[in-house]
């Protein structure tokens, strides 16, 4: 692995699992085993390396994020999907867990931040016409504003949360409890389907956690 990525890499590692703010450039070349001036050659400090991240993280979000249009069918191809966008998001969770911190030390983040969040509208708002056209489910117009800002909402504070409560749960664990979160949301829109299918979700989670012990 070239240095540079070598930095990214660990970088993240340590964001993620010590928190952004407790780490420093000369933090990051220490655990590298390289020095300060080395990783100033790659990156002029930490501030470089948090927009370098942030811009991996968007180009793979995007990519996620545009490549479901038409393509969910199901509450099956829901859950898979919905799992992706999480698992991409907990890879660079710290970007998550404390928010509103974070695009204060890094102000010009929060216009891609803004950008991010209205393209993950856009993807909400295509899943659900998805299912609607599957007759999976039937939602008002007026109340589909409504659905899509909750699954926003969860798709955006759920690591806040889970730092909040304190939980242990490991990362699949965690991602699928937040799907499992998100799909009931459309329970109600399922009309007599929806108590099958919310006995179909506890059982999709079920064996999906068991499969996580």
């Amino acid at each position: 692995m070239k240095t540079r990525d070598r930095i990214l890499h660990t970088s993240r590692t340590l964001f993620n699992e010590e928190g952004e703010a407790d780490q420093s450039a000369v933090d990051i070349a220490h655990a590298l085993g390289i020095s300060p001036g080395n990783l100033y050659y790659h990156f002029k400090g930490k501030d470089a390396i948090i927009h370098a991240l942030f811009d991996m993280f968007e180009d793979e979000m995007m990519i996620i994020l545009r490549g479901s249009r038409g393509a969910i069918t199901s509450i099956q191809d829901s859950w898979i999907y919905t799992y992706i966008i999480f698992e991409e998001i907990y890879d660079f969770r710290f970007f998550y867990r404390n928010l509103g911190a974070l695009l204060a030390r890094y102000p010009n983040l929060a216009s891609r931040f803004g950008r991010l969040l209205r393209e993950k509208r856009k993807s909400i708002r295509g899943w659900l016409d998805d299912l609607c056209a599957a007759d999976l489910v039937s939602i008002a117009p007026g109340m589909s504003e409504m659905l899509e800002e909750q699954m926003l909402m969860t798709a955006t504070c759920w690591l806040s949360m889970d730092q909040i409560e304190g939980n242990k749960l490991s990362s699949k664990h965690l991602i699928h409890k937040t799907v499992y979160q998100m799909m009931t949301l459309l329970v109600p829109y399922m009309g007599e389907a929806g108590f099958a299918a919310l006995k179909a979700m506890d059982a999709y989670y079920t064996t999906a956690i068991k499969e996580t012990e």
